[in-house]
């Protein structure tokens, strides 16, 4: 299926995150109302794998390299010898290239949909998509009251380098997180003003600063190559699991997320007490992990209780 679509959805997945990926194409499946196209590239050496897990639903499965070959700049051999959560984050931003779709909805595999959606939550008129633009306070909030204290650290180390690679000043802004809303023409200005004239490629840039929806959104703003539509964040991402924690005790459910929601976000890194396809680890470890996540619960339920008391 090669038509330039207005909008497509599309993750980039692996083996370890099958089941999730299973999930997440389960219910992209159930709430999925105008069949928007819906395309999964997977390491070339797994396609038989996903297509097989996979056959009963509406999903378009290909080998990444395919996304990788459509860039003859990028290094191949140097892609494939780094971490690949860093390879993982090139080929997303590639994707553009093989103009399947003029706008693309980029869902990682810990990603599930909680109420029906259309093209209309996406799309801001004609062929522009909405833009996510805002300056990450509700992360910001939850951790410095909850932790980890170190989140914005790495906040601005994320964004600061790219906004001065851009020769931007001022707020600092968040464009994430998952699922990404993503223009090609962003994509594409980012390319011929950017990277080409430094003669570089996306894995260039990556290395030095690894946060690829920083990068789309400071050349957003730089190049303007879309007027710019903005949106919150269009899942209630659950970065650390004491916002998970805080939720449930505030009574918040799926259910009535979806009220203000696309979806929710289950970080897969912590996660941990579900197996969702990574290799098992031996029991000792696995019951050790949950005696710990247990007592961190109590200790973080105790504060909650505490912190109502006081105020």
């Amino acid at each position: 299926m090669d038509a330039n679509h207005n909008l497509v959805l599309y993750c980039c997945t692996f083996s370890r995150d099958l089941l999730r990926t299973i999930r997440l194409v389960q219910s992209v499946q159930k709430y999925n109302i105008e069949k928007i196209p819906f395309y999964l590239s997977v390491p070339d050496d797994e396609v038989s794998l996903f297509k097989n897990k996979l056959n009963k639903f509406d999903v378009f499965i290909f080998g990444e390299r395919e996304i990788l070959r459509a860039n003859p700049k990028l290094n191949m051999k140097k892609l494939y010898e780094v971490p690949g959560s860093i390879r993982q984050q090139v080929i997303k931003s590639e994707f553009w290239r093989l103009e399947k779709a003029k706008n693309y909805l980029v869902l990682d595999a810990d990603c599930i949909f909680i109420r029906d959606f259309y093209q209309s939550n996406f799309i801001a008129r004609n062929d522009i998509p909405y833009s996510i633009v805002h300056e990450g306070r509700d992360l910001l909030q939850a951790t410095n009251k909850f932790g980890p204290k170190q989140t914005k650290h790495y906040f601005l180390e994320d964004r600061e380098p790219i906004k001065s690679s851009l020769n931007r000043k001022g707020i600092t802004y968040d464009y994430g997180y998952a699922p990404f809303l993503w223009s090609s023409k962003v994509w594409k200005s980012f390319d011929e003003n950017f990277l080409i004239p430094k003669n570089k490629n996306f894995l260039d840039v990556i290395l030095n600063c690894g946060s690829e929806f920083t990068w789309y959104g400071e050349s957003l703003i730089a190049y303007q190559a879309i007027p710019i539509y903005p949106r919150e964040q269009l899942f209630r991402h659950y970065h650390y699991e004491n916002q998970y924690w805080i939720d449930r005790a505030l009574g918040y459910t799926e259910k009535n997320l979806s009220n203000n929601y696309l979806g929710v976000v289950y970080q897969s890194n912590w996660q941990i007490w579900k197996h969702y396809g990574e290799k098992r680890k031996p029991f000792a470890s696995l019951l050790w992990r949950l005696l710990i996540r247990q007592l961190k619960k109590l200790v973080f339920k105790i504060k909650i209780i505490i912190n109502l008391i006081i105020y």
